[in-house]
């Protein structure tokens, strides 16, 4: 089975994402794209193995080798998304230890001093992680941390349904982002 590595740039931070295995066949694969992007001047590595279904030890000795690599660089590596059998492996081999781990991509990349997301990115992995609720119904908060024009206007930011409030005049945070939009 083949190995498809996805990159993208947040900041100074290379993020690959795997998916398939790594394995003796493919880390090879891995290991020269590792390598090109430090080639390049990457030092700031987040690997995402969310998409990692088996992990041999060619697999773990490629992740150690880029590990050490850009650590010599004054570097960073940091994974994340390993399925509980792929951590199991990381742990019976020792690697938990060695290796700077972490839940879910997003915790990686909050995590990260070098990485830096712009607006764009970030409305669109929120709209992501919502998903395209435009024919949802409205669904209102059990307690609001926010006033509800302040959640009306991120909904509407975001693309997603507004709760309607009962105020006849919208207030001065609503004004100024309807401003914004154009309205």
């Amino acid at each position: 089975m083949a190995l498809e590595i996805t990159e993208e740039k947040a900041g100074e931070v290379r993020i690959l994402a795997l998916t398939g295995r790594l394995d003796t066949e493919t880390a090879p694969d891995f290991e020269l794209k590792a390598h090109d992007q430090f080639t390049e001047g990457d030092r700031h590595f987040v690997i995402d193995l969310s998409g990692i279904d088996y992990v041999s030890s060619a697999g773990l000795r490629v992740l150690l080798a880029l590990a050490k690599q850009v650590d010599g660089a004054k570097g960073s590596m940091k994974l994340c998304g390993l399925a509980s059998h792929v951590r199991q492996v990381f742990d019976l081999a020792g690697f938990s230890k060695l290796l700077n781990i972490q839940t879910t991509l997003k915790e990686c990349i909050a995590a990260h001093d070098h990485a830096d997301m712009d607006a764009d990115k970030i409305a669109a992995m929120a709209k992501e992680l919502l998903g395209d609720r435009a024919d949802a119904a409205p669904v209102a908060a059990p307690t609001p941390s926010a006033s509800p024009q302040m959640q009306s206007s991120a909904a509407s930011l975001l693309g997603a349904p507004t709760v309607e409030t009962k105020r006849t005049k919208p207030g001065i945070w609503a004004r100024f982002m309807a401003w914004l939009r154009g309205e």
